[in-house]
């Protein structure tokens, strides 16, 4: 049922459709797929111009991108350079949808100070050639399981911050957001990797246990990597170390080699404490327990 906030909101994009066309009668349709999930309330107090405008220069942003790159735009529009304005910094992506993108985005703006006021977040299907040029934005549901085979699922995000002016400013964030992006895309490519590495250290343990642990130790460290790659843990990392035993402690050395695939950073090995016997308390659902499973994120390194 239409509300009369979405009936406003419908007619405030009827009235920004009416400016420059981005295709061949494409402009309505690319306006109500773009703020397709924006709050009403979000836009009901902009002018025409500044709605057509936002969505205008994030078109304008995507029409070129090569393939698995993303496309890092920060500005802070004015009507004068612009032609439009909505009073803040203006953070534009392009890039292949994937999951953790706005969470990975908004909290790298929150760790640089940088307070977030709109977010437009859109999924589009689009058509690019081979050199990344956009041929088309698709007129059709993203979360359909029948989209044509060479349509490619962008996610497009225009995130509004605290206004900022000086262009190394600007550029500062645009750099540190490219760097958040690698990292997503590295994480998410991996992730089956190093979850299928998870279920292979725990078949080893059940194959061949090392004699010198308690059975029970040993098993508990299987049933541990078992629940982790059963969708409880986001891998986003993953390295191997051999373990140098001495009278006093337990010391990780040089990092063993992995796959050139699996993500791992060339930092150096850390110290470590001996081993202590270690169980999740049952608040946080292990072991495995029926009902819904909660996701925990972090970095197995």
């Amino acid at each position: 049922m239409q509300t009369q906030l979405d009936a406003a909101k419908a007619d405030l994009l009827s009235k920004a459709a009416q400016g420059e066309a981005l295709g061949e009668g494409a402009l309505a349709s690319y306006l109500k797929h773009y703020y397709l999930h924006t709050a009403p309330e979000d836009l009901l107090d902009r002018d025409p111009v500044d709605i057509y405008g936002a969505a205008a220069s994030h078109y304008t942003l995507a029409a070129n991108r090569p393939q698995g790159t993303a496309v890092v735009r920060v500005q802070t529009p004015t009507v004068e350079e612009n032609g439009w304005s909505c009073g803040h910094t203006v953070v534009e992506i392009v890039t292949d949808d994937m999951p953790f993108l706005v969470d990975s985005v908004t909290n790298e703006l929150t760790r640089l100070g940088r307070a977030i006021h709109v977010v437009v977040h859109p999924q589009l299907l689009v058509r690019r050639d081979i050199t990344g040029r956009l041929l088309e934005i698709l007129d059709e549901d993203p979360r359909s399981t029948r989209k044509p085979e060479d349509a490619l699922l962008e996610s497009w995000m225009h995130i509004e911050i605290d206004r900022a002016t000086g262009r190394d400013e600007l550029t500062s964030i645009e750099a540190d957001l490219r760097r958040v992006l690698v990292d997503v895309r590295e994480a998410v490519e991996d992730w089956a990797k190093m979850r299928d590495s998870a279920l292979r250290l725990a078949d080893e343990l059940h194959a061949a246990p090392p004699a010198e642990l308690p059975g029970e130790e040993v098993d508990e460290a299987q049933e541990l990597l078992r629940w982790l790659a059963d969708d409880h843990f986001t891998f986003l990392g993953y390295r191997e170390y051999d373990l140098i035993r001495s009278r006093t402690a337990r010391i990780c050395s040089r990092p063993c080699p992995a796959p050139a695939s699996v993500c791992c950073a060339p930092t150096p090995a850390p110290m470590c404490r001996p081993a202590t016997r270690w169980r999740p308390p049952p608040s946080a659902g292990w072991p495995p327990r029926p009902g819904p499973r909660p996701v925990r994120s972090g970095c197995w390194c």
